[in-house]
């Protein structure tokens, strides 16, 4: 043996000590690293001692510890998958406040989940459905699904393993998290950084819920911030911290019964869309396959039939009397259509049986949702993203949405019938909105998209948004008996016809559809939708909200008469007895601007275009400018909103107008002003002279004059519109000084927006040019005018000339620091918004009304 020398046990010892610096690099083991495999414990072992579930995947709740285990099938691919599941998220409670929009019962979108084994975790995959191959070859379909990436949403460590691959996994973390995007949500609407807080947060092991077809879990979360939002302030007892329920489902996926069905852009179904890239060359990959229930005929051969599974609805039993039943009344009108399309008692709502959970997934829900303002009402539901089938439907409708209609018409007749069941009383007539209301939110979760023409040929749908029909009697008085409809409406029933019909077997289905579509349009039945009304530059005439009649102009000058009659009868008796006379601003918002949604309508029909959705072949005329008779009307017409008589509050109401108490709190439904604390006519009136101003200085809409006057002279170019907007606002001098401050307060309004609309730089160049040229010569009028009038002509004269003449002279870099009119009070909806949120989610929709 060698002799061991201090030189060699030196060289021994640096190996030594490398040896061991070299393992102290390596990976943990033992305790330190995840257990292998064959190291776990059976899932039985695991499991000891916690309350089994079983259901579509067995759940282990661990009381001690708050725990949720979900197990794990083996997998069935060789790629790990296990099985897909529909998944869907909500929040049970929300925060009450309609501008956040984090409303109770509020469903997120429905989306595939596959469970994966892969190595040691179990993953939740999310498929991507947008972009697919519609073929029987699977290496086609292959080559998509590895064209486009997909989401892998959680993973989790196997905690326990048995030798046939069942595996056992902590499913806490997946249901204790900001899935429904409150975080998110809480910013964009500028109500601070919020983070979720995880000591105060828990899986609430009381409500997670195993079935046959589904897994439903719930989940205690809190929500912290340093510097809450001013929404979030009002609403939450404890500033910087708001605690919701969340609620998560799995759901068994829908299985191959359901045949998809096409859209039609005619046709006013929302859908599923994705590129099919199995599509023929000449053919288009874009591919929309319309929303609906699952709907089968017992008898599909039979022109009438019973049906295998009728669609219910169930209402919330929180809903209370006299509500209760409107709505078990208005959403029950849907049996109608479904009647006309061939199937006999295929649609029923019943309130909500005790002990059923309303985001359970089996059940179609009309939820009563409370917020401490008024707001939209929404409806939507769960879609199958594959193949467009609804699973659930959900409708949320807004408590104070008719307590709103019934002081809009408190407002319009008086509150002396109020509850009386008279033909003008209020709260029979916010009843017979509330019944429309109910169905036009269950129609979306039946599929149906809005349809603003409806109402242009004869009230034809409850998927339009309807104007109350005030109507004036022949001894000038108002009448309300009849503001709205009655019962499912033509247009319903066609789309109902479109999207549920079964027909025979060996019936051509893209024929017999062709043939629903053609029908509709040769009675008239025609569909415009939201992206035909709700821009601001909208100009389709026949797509609005809010309206009536089939001439905008006509129910424009209707509601300007309403108007006048109410305001000139306007007083105490507009209010309960015992309120505060301050609570009368909120009454007198809508009177005096009960004609703002006609006033839109009115406006589309300058530089106006009515088009259809046309297809090809369908014999339908695609598009023709309004005609010129019916523009020059509404340039008129609007133009006279300008006028003093127009914008005037009479004083016997304003000296109603006292302030408001200390003890009330903010609200944004009164009007604005710069007199505080004393009601502001003049601010009123400005705000109404805005409205008429910005509809006919639209930038769009101008451009869209300066084009058509081009291509046809006989049509109004954009100078007729200036040239009625300076005519009446600087027609004549007022000898009063009370008509006389009216009408300075239209020409700071007009001059306002004369150089807004010049700066535009969306604006086109020959609108600009137009508008500068108008500001030119208004500049030089107001220069050389002569005296006359009252004493304050000539400060106004030269105070307008000077603001002309320092953005002409660009001395005024940003027109828009210069001071504008005060916004309206919130309009839409007519009966309960702050504006609307629309959303429409492939997975999960929501469409407001």
């Amino acid at each position: 043996m060698k002799q061991l020398t201090l030189k060699n046990f030196a060289s021994i010892s640096l190996v030594l000590l490398l040896s061991l610096l070299s393992l102290a690099a390596l990976p943990a083991r033992a305790a330190d690293a995840p257990a292998k495999p064959d190291t776990l414990p059976t899932v039985a072992a695991k499991s000891a001692g916690l309350e089994h579930r079983a259901g579509l995947l067995p759940v282990y709740l661990d009381r001690q510890h708050g725990k949720v285990w979900l197990e794990v099938p083996p997998a069935a691919r060789p790629d790990g998958e296990v099985g897909s599941y529909l998944y869907v998220e909500g929040i049970v409670t929300g925060l009450g406040s309609n501008p956040v929009g984090l409303d109770r019962g509020q469903l997120g979108n429905g989306r595939i989940l596959t469970l994966r084994r892969v190595g040691g975790r179990v993953l939740l995959e999310e498929k991507n459905p947008r972009f697919r191959a519609l073929t029987d070859d699977p290496q086609e379909k292959m080559s998509v699904e590895q064209s486009f990436a997909s989401s892998v949403v959680w993973g989790g460590e196997v905690a326990a393993l048995d030798a046939d691959g069942r595996a056992l996994v902590d499913f806490t973390p997946f249901l204790v998290r900001d899935v429904h995007g409150i975080v998110a949500t809480l910013r964009q609407t500028g109500q601070g950084r919020w983070d979720l807080d995880a000591g105060r947060s828990a899986a609430d092991l009381s409500n997670c819920l195993s079935f046959p077809e589904n897994l439903e879990f719930e989940a205690v979360l809190t929500y912290q911030s340093a510097e809450p939002g001013r929404l979030v302030t009002e609403t939450a007892p404890v500033p910087g911290s708001m605690t919701v329920t969340q609620h998560q489902s799995l759901v068994k996926l829908p299985d191959d019964g359901y045949r998809p069905r096409r859209a039609d852009v005619r046709a006013g179904f929302f859908g599923v869309e994705f590129a099919n890239y199995s599509a023929p060359l000449a053919a288009p990959i874009e591919t929309t396959w319309l929303s609906r229930h699952r709907l089968e005929k017992v008898d599909p051969a039979a022109p009438r039939s019973r049906v295998k599974k009728p669609i219910v609805y169930y209402l919330d039993p929180g809903c209370p009397e006299p509500v209760r039943s409107a709505l078990l009344e208005g959403v029950g009108w849907w049996k109608e259509a479904f009647e006309k399309a061939g199937f006999i008692d295929a649609f029923r709502i019943e309130v909500l049986p005790k002990g059923v959970h309303p985001l359970d997934v089996r059940y179609n829900i009309v939820q009563w949702v409370h917020r401490a303002t008024r707001g939209w009402s929404y409806g939507g539901g769960i879609i199958d993203p594959r193949t467009g089938e609804i699973v659930k439907g959900f409708v949320t409708l807004g408590s104070l949405r008719i307590r709103q209609d019934r002081l809009i018409f408190e407002g319009l007749v008086g509150a002396e019938q109020t509850g009386k069941g008279g033909p003008n009383d209020p709260v029979q007539a916010a009843l017979a909105r509330i019944r429309q209301l109910g169905a036009h939110e269950v129609g979306h979760s039946l599929g149906l998209e809005h349809n603003f023409a409806a109402s242009t040929y004869g009230r034809a749908s409850v998927m339009d948004y309807p104007g109350p029909l005030v109507q004036i009697t022949p001894q000038g008085d108002l009448d309300i008996s009849n503001a709205y409809a009655k019962g499912i409406g033509a247009w319903d029933v066609q789309a109902i016809r479109y999207g549920y019909s079964q027909f025979p077997p060996g019936a051509n289905e893209e024929q017999e559809l062709d043939a629903i579509v053609r029908d509709g349009l040769g009675h008239g039945l025609i569909f415009l939708t939201d992206q035909d009304s709700r821009p601001e530059g909208a100009a389709q005439p026949l797509a609005n909200l809010w309206d009536n009649g089939a001439d905008p102009v006509a129910a424009l000058e209707l509601s300007l008469k309403v108007r006048k009659i109410a305001l000139s009868r306007f007083g105490e008796h507009n209010l309960a007895a015992g309120q505060p006379l301050s609570y009368l601003q909120e009454v007198l918002v809508p009177v005096y601007f009960h004609h703002r949604y006609e006033l839109d309508s009115a406006a589309k029909a300058v530089g106006g275009l009515a088009y259809l959705h046309a297809v090809r072949g369908d014999g339908e005329i695609p598009s023709k400018p309004v005609p010129a008779e019916q523009q020059r009307r509404a340039i008129h017409t609007l133009a006279g909103l300008l006028a003093p008589e127009a914008l005037d509050i009479p004083d016997p109401v304003i000296a109603l107008l006292v302030p408001r108490p200390p003890s009330a709190r903010p609200n944004a439904e009164v009007f604005a002003g710069r007199t505080a604390p004393v009601f502001d006519p003049l601010e009123a009136a400005a705000t109404a002279a805005d409205m008429a101003v910005r509809a006919l200085l639209q930038p769009e809409r101008a451009a869209r004059m300066v084009d058509f006057h081009r291509r046809d002279p006989s049509l109004p170019g954009f100078e007729e519109v200036l040239k009625a907007l300076v005519g009446q606002a600087f027609a004549g001098v007022p000898d009063k000084p009370r008509q006389a401050e009216l009408r300075h307060t239209s020409q700071d309004v007009l001059v306002r927006g004369l150089i807004r609309l010049s700066a535009d730089p969306d604006a086109s160049p020959g609108v600009r040019a137009r508008v500068d040229a108008q500001l030119e010569s208004l500049r030089k009028r107001l220069r050389g005018a002569g005296t006359g009038g009252t004493t304050e002509e000539a400060p106004q004269r030269a105070f307008l000339a000077a603001e002309i003449g320092r953005y002409l002279d660009r001395k005024t870099e940003n027109p828009e620091k210069l001071p504008q009119p005060l916004p309206p009070p919130p309009g839409q909806p007519i009966g309960g918004g702050m504006g609307e949120s629309q959303t429409l989610n492939l997975g999960g929709c929501e469409w407001g009304g």
